[in-house]
C-alpha cells in the first residue's frame, strides 16, 4: 500500500495528463477531498467547467488517455434531449492504481480523479 505522499502524487499525474489530453480552459488544481477506502485513506480530485467543446471528442480523448495509462474504461452515453444533448460518462480503474471518471456534454467538462488507497486513516485529515 502506498503512503498518502505517493497516492496523492499518483493521481495528481494521472490529473495532469488528463489536462494535457484536450485544449481546455482548465482551472488550477483543486485541493484534493479525503475518503475512506478500505484498509486505509484515499484522495479525490474534483474538477468541473462550463465550456462550450465537442462532447464526443473530448470523451474519446479520455478514454484513450486513461487506457493508455492501464486503466479499465467503462464509457457511456445518455441522450438528454433538447439543449443537453449527449451526456457522455465513464469511469476507469486499476487494482492500486489512480483512478478516473468524467461526464462531459456540450457545454460542461466533470473530472474526478482519485488516488489509490493509501497508508492512514481519514480521521488523520478531518479538518
Amino acid at each position: 500500500m502506498p503512503s498518502p505522499i505517493e497516492a496523492e502524487a499518483s493521481a495528481v499525474e494521472l490529473l495532469r495528463k488528463t489536462e494535457a489530453a484536450v485544449d481546455l480552459p482548465w482551472p488550477d488544481t483543486p485541493e484534493p477531498s479525503a475518503e475512506e477506502c478500505p484498509g486505509g485513506v484515499g484522495f479525490s480530485y474534483f474538477v468541473s467547467m462550463k465550456t462550450a467543446t465537442d462532447a464526443r471528442s473530448v470523451a474519446q480523448a479520455f478514454q484513450r488517455l486513461w487506457s493508455s495509462e492501464r486503466l479499465t474504461v467503462d464509457p457511456s452515453e445518455n441522450d438528454l434531449g433538447g439543449d443537453g444533448g449527449i451526456l457522455y460518462s465513464a469511469t476507469a480503474d486499476a487494482f492500486g492504481a489512480a483512478g478516473a471518471a468524467y461526464q462531459v456534454n456540450t457545454r460542461s467538462v466533470v473530472v474526478r480523479i482519485t488516488s489509490p488507497c493509501a497508508e492512514g486513516s481519514i480521521d488523520d485529515y478531518d479538518e
